[in-house]
């Protein structure tokens, strides 16, 4: 079976708090394809650097795939540090440069000698067509390994990977496992809790499991290849009931649907709508309803009620609540679930109040305390919940347990 490798080309990249959205994507991509992508290396924007790491990478894996740095400016050399690795030269690719001169005239602009960079494939070397962007690719065998450099931005990286280099490595490699994969999303739970229901598939074989922890929701991916395993319908049909069992009402999904999705599937189901109100929070519950396709059937809007005068002005949440029981409280979440459900004529409601940090926190009342409440017909809920994490991980960390919290109230349960 086959293996691949992702380098991860820029300087940028080498800081461990640049997120890097290729490694995810190409792993789960190839992995559906039966070729398991083994490591994922980041490198810098030095010639020598990029081809120590190419020729390392081949040594290792019969599929290799480069990401970054085939720009027209003179930090990409990702082309150049191939080309080093392979004993070969950079040479222009002439009917991918008489294409980017098309697009770049058809866009009132002449093209530059910089420009004409981005036309440049190593020497021997298939051009990969870019339908998103404007530099193209190269498709490299050598020694019976293949070598793709495709650009670091990742909507051009997802169109060629897709459109391009997935369906050629199906025809390189026909020996391939049949792969069934499940991707299971959960939630309102840490990642030590779903270790029971993991723990026995992590040496069945021809099954591969990942978790990835993600400011309170769990995306689980169980991949079975066949060979080695024997009978993957089996497996994969097992593999979910030991799911559904273990994760019980934590579990959003079975096939990478969203909590944002689900919610909106569960409100539609019953013809209701919701709108939240937000403090600590700062409108990114919001952000994640919105983000929906079709959210404007069931998001009617929200409110991002910051200072206690907003909180009462606009919500309607009484000064004596606030007075008595702080802006931090059980009491005054629900009272803003309630505001943004009757402020909006919604069915349902959300409130998020906390005190995200670094400062502002008390004894009594620590940065990272957030109070969150969900309102629906008839029920209501709240939490308290102290997240020890940084700023911006509270805001993420609260609100999706928000949206956790009112998909489990509308499916007829109280949040865990």
């Amino acid at each position: 079976m086959p293996t691949a490798s992702l380098l991860v080309v820029g300087t940028e990249m080498l800081d461990p708090a640049r997120a890097d959205r290729n490694g995810p994507l190409a792993r789960e991509r190839l992995a559906g394809i039966g070729i398991p992508l083994s490591q994922i290396v980041r490198v810098e924007d030095r010639e020598e650097a990029i081809a120590a790491a190419v020729s390392s990478a081949l040594a290792s894996s019969e599929v290799v795939i480069a990401s970054g740095g085939l720009g027209p400016t003179g930090d990409d050399l990702t082309r150049e540090g191939a080309a080093r690795s392979l004993g070969r030269g950079v040479v222009p690719d002439e009917e991918w440069l008489a294409a980017l001169s098309r697009r770049l005239e058809e866009r009132g602009r002449p093209i530059t000698e910089a420009g004409r960079r981005q036309a440049l494939v190593v020497e021997g070397a298939e051009a990969v067509p870019n339908p998103a962007g404007l530099a193209c690719g190269s498709w490299i065998e050598s020694g019976g390994r293949v070598l793709v450099l495709l650009p670091g931005v990742s909507a051009e990286f997802a169109a060629m990977l897709d459109g391009f280099v997935l369906p050629r490595l199906r025809e390189r490699f026909p020996s391939r496992p049949s792969v069934r994969t499940i991707r299971a999303i959960a939630a309102g739970l840490p990642e030590v809790t779903a270790e029971p229901a993991l723990a026995p598939w992590y040496r069945r074989q021809g099954v591969a499991v990942s978790i990835l922890p993600e400011s309170g929701v769990l995306r689980i991916t169980v991949t079975i290849a066949s060979p080695p395993a024997e009978d993957a319908a089996a497996l994969e049909a097992e593999a979910r009931a030991d799911l559904e069992r273990g994760l019980g009402r934590h579990l959003v999904s079975l096939d990478g649907a969203s909590l944002a999705e689900r919610l909106g599937e569960e409100l539609l189901a019953r013809g209701w709508s919701v709108a939240v109100a937000e403090s600590c929070t700062g409108g990114r519950a919001a952000h994640r309803l919105v983000s929906v396709p079709g959210a404007s059937r069931w998001f009617l809007g929200g409110v991002v009620a910051y200072s206690n005068e907003a909180k009462s002005e606009i919500l309607g949440v009484s000064p004596g609540l606030i007075a008595g029981h702080g802006a931090v409280s059980e009491p005054v979440a629900l009272a803003m679930a309630r505001g943004a459900r009757d402020r909006f004529g919604a069915s349902c409601g959300i409130g998020i109040t906390g005190i995200a940090g670094p400062e502002g926190g008390t004894a009594e009342k620590p940065v990272g305390l957030v109070h969150l409440a969900a309102v629906v017909p008839g029920e209501e809920s709240a939490r308290r919940l102290v997240y020890g994490a940084d700023r911006a991980s509270v805001i993420e960390l609260a609100s999706n347990y928000a949206l956790y919290a009112l998909w489990s109230l509308v499916r007829g349960r109280i949040p865990a």
